[in-house]
């Protein structure tokens, strides 16, 4: 499979929402456990339950969509899944369609139904499944880890 396929490079990420919190801070995707809902917490570039590992699985031909797994840096035994809300659990080979959108991506199942977002851009917000959304509220920056962040 070409990498060109894939529109992120695989590589270890911190992965922050477009909108910031109402005191303007930058929330990020943060590991909390197996199966307890993945939640979005003020930036600590320097924790590693912040950091997410992105792999490549393969390039969905009919569905022209670039499949990668999502797992915590620290526990990379597991998998990004979702119910009502995306956690961490057992790997079940459950993979996410990345996808560049303006200045920033989408994280969407293969389908295309399914895109991870918050409700609120808030400290301990769960991220969660949302149907058919497309707000800033449900695009991600993902930043490569030990590079400086943008100001």
């Amino acid at each position: 499979m070409s990498p060109a396929h894939f529109q992120l490079d695989p590589g270890l990420y911190i992965i922050y929402n477009r909108v910031l919190s109402p005191n303007g801070q930058r929330l990020v995707m943060t590991f909390n456990g197996k199966d307890q809902p993945t939640t979005v917490t003020p930036i600590d570039p320097s924790s590693p339950k912040q950091q997410w590992v992105i792999e490549n699985y393969k390039y969905d031909e009919e569905r022209a969509t670039s499949l990668q797994h999502v797992r915590p840096q620290t526990a990379q035994e597991l998998e990004s899944g979702w119910g009502e809300a995306i956690f961490a659990t057992e790997r079940k080979n459950q993979v996410w369609g990345i996808t560049k959108d303006g200045s920033a991506y989408t994280i969407r199942d293969g389908g295309k139904s399914i895109t991870w977002g918050v409700q609120t851009a808030a400290q301990s917000t769960p991220v969660v499944p949302m149907k058919d959304a497309t707000g800033e509220k449900q695009r991600w920056v993902f930043h490569k880890v030990n590079t400086p962040l943008p100001h």
